[in-house]
């Protein structure tokens, strides 16, 4: 990072004074932000990865090791820092729209620091601007709603990139911004991304500069950088020894870099196509960073304002050209670096229109919301997609029972298969066996080894899987299903007593019912009376009434679950 002069690096100040009724618009644009985001936190519906993210937090509080007893493809920091906060709310149905509340101060920091560097490079007026901008993009507006990793991500790249530009680099300022890198990089692994952008940006920074300032600047951080890698190894390589400790460090490995590293299928004029692209726009980014370098400013302070562009910029082009699966997250630590590069322009060109000065970033303010209004599609139902799914379960089951879903959106129990059933992991369960990097389909095998009496029908199970599923399992809501089967009625018989049989695949407690309520009769030859344990395999059941029956886990019956779809009773013939 290039040193900054001796002198401490003050706020640009507006030749004119910034006009009150400006200043007036700004808090109620600020008032109206605010709504807008509470708006979003109890009506944006649920992202799968949310509910993953809270199961992972609620493995720790159950006294679990992330990766080594429960699957997760995400770095640990974000998990373990909201542990304490899930064992506090305990185990609600509605804990998705508690944790989306703490998700807002992190979304108040993110944008502070944006206004922080825009007060410090530009004006306050420039800042607060550059702050709406940011704050109310669509993609950002919505994802930092969510409650994910991203947004601890972005907040902690957010400090480190306001740390970093915002003072004199001193030794103290270079070991706190390695400090930040580290525990951002402990949040995601993005950060490898993000990090090979800021230098890239720097080292372009630099190659602008004259000869002799680019010497002074290189010979002053020489010094600050290996305090700068000390900071960045410090909270890693801690987590990484407690990861060790606990013997979880190889799964740590494979879960989070391993897993995560499938090759993106490409063809090689797809590959040739993203190279002409990156080569293209490159010296394009490096002429507008270029343009900001030479702007006239204080030369430091040029090289700031660059860095705010160059970075951002050169990440987008890296993300889109090389990185092997973008997702709408990605884009949460750049696009208000973006917002503020471009606020600027955006209020000096307004006034060159003959309109006022904010007249342009107010347009785009209203447009982004519009679009976002538009796009995420809010609805009076939020997170009540999840919530009674999450009430039915802890209806249903007991604490230790397993639960079969596709990546935790049970939340509060424990699944039977270890991996969750997200992108990669449904790629490598459809590679060949002999493939490299595969993962076996063992989930029916698992479920029955744990004996998992309660499943999520998701269409994320494989086609093998759901078929096992609804072969053995019926459902009792419009998610859940219970282990269990219907007993067709028998052909017509002149003995007093049918027999059926059926057959189940976990072992369980069971209960054999009518529309009418519990059958009497002999199962395997035994007289029936209530709940009966059985193993897996071929059961006969014996009785007079040969109307359609059900056999389904007696838990289910005991708290009143039912089976849906109930057959009507056979007619007599």
């Amino acid at each position: 990072m290039p040193a900054a002069p001796s002198a401490e690096l003050k706020t640009v100040e507006e030749p004119s004074q910034w006009p009150l009724r400006e200043r007036r618009l700004v808090l109620g644009l600020l008032a109206a932000l605010v709504v807008i985001k509470l708006c979003y936190v109890f009506t944006l519906a649920v992202n799968s990865d949310e509910p993953q993210h809270l199961h992972v937090a609620w493995g720790w509080t159950q006294g679990q090791v992330q990766y080594r007893d429960f699957f997760d493809n995400h770095t640990p920091l974000f998990h373990l820092l909201s542990a304490p906060l899930v064992a506090v709310i305990d185990e609600r149905a509605n804990i998705l729209v508690w944790m989306r509340l703490a998700m807002l101060p992190l979304y108040a920091v993110s944008l502070g620091c944006v206004f922080w560097l825009g007060a410090r490079l530009y004006s306050r007026r420039v800042g607060m601007w550059a702050a709406f901008l940011g704050g109310t993009c669509p993609v950002f507006l919505a994802l930092s709603t969510q409650y994910r990793a991203d947004i601890l991500w972005m907040t902690v790249w957010f400090v480190t990139f306001a740390v970093a530009l915002t003072g004199r680099f001193t030794t103290r300022r270079a070991f706190a911004v390695g400090l930040l890198l580290g525990i951002t990089f402990c949040v995601s692994l993005k950060t490898s991304l993000l990090l090979v952008s800021l230098l890239g940006a720097v080292g372009a920074a630099l190659c602008f500069l004259p000869p002799q300032e680019r010497r002074r600047m290189l010979a002053q951080s020489a010094g600050k950088v290996f305090l700068a890698l000390c900071g960045l190894c410090a909270v890693p390589l801690a987590l990484l020894g407690y990861f060790k400790w606990q013997h979880a460090l190889q799964a740590l490995s494979y879960c989070v870099v391993s897993h995560n590293t499938l090759p993106r299928i490409q063809s090689h004029l797809s590959l040739v196509l993203h190279w002409v692209a990156f080569v293209t726009l490159l010296p394009l980014v490096a002429l507008v960073g270029r343009s900001i370098l030479r702007s006239g400013a204080e030369q430091m302070l040029a090289v700031r304002r660059a860095l705010v562009f160059l970075t951002p910029a050169f990440f987008l082009l890296l993300l889109f050209c090389f990185w092997p699966h973008v997702t709408g997250q990605d884009f949460l630590p750049v696009a208000p670096l973006l917002a503020l590069a471009i606020t600027p322009l955006l209020l000096s060109l307004g006034g060159r229109l003959g309109k006022p000065e904010v007249f342009l970033p107010l347009l785009l303010v209203g447009a982004q919301l519009a679009f976002g209004f538009s796009t995420h599609k809010l609805s009076s139902k939020g997170d009540r997609l999840i919530r009674p799914l999450v009430a039915d379960v802890l209806r249903l089951t007991r604490p230790g029972d397993y639960v079969m879903d596709a990546k935790g959106e049970s939340i509060f129990r424990q699944r039977p298969f270890y991996y969750v059933l997200e992108t990669m992991t449904n790629a490598r369960l459809s590679m060949a066996p002999t493939e490299k990097g595969a993962i076996p389909n063992t989930i029916a095998a698992d479920m029955v080894a744990k004996r998992t009496c309660v499943v999520l029908a998701s269409r994320r199970l494989p086609a093998q899987t759901l078929e096992w599923v609804q072969h053995h399992y019926l459902p009792v809501t419009g998610g859940l299903y219970v282990t269990g089967c219907y007993l067709s009625p028998a052909p017509a018989s002149s003995g007093d007593s049918v027999t059926r049989s059926f057959e189940v695949a976990i072992e369980a407690s069971y209960v054999v019912e009518s529309s009418d309520g519990p059958v009497q009769g002999t199962l395997d030859g035994v007289p029936l009376s209530g709940a009966v344990t059985l193993s897996p395999g071929t059961h006969t059941f014996a009785c007079k009434d040969n109307r359609m029956l059900v056999v389904y886990w007696a838990q289910a019956a005991e708290r009143k679950f039912t089976p849906l779809y109930y057959p009507l009773t056979a007619s007599k013939k």
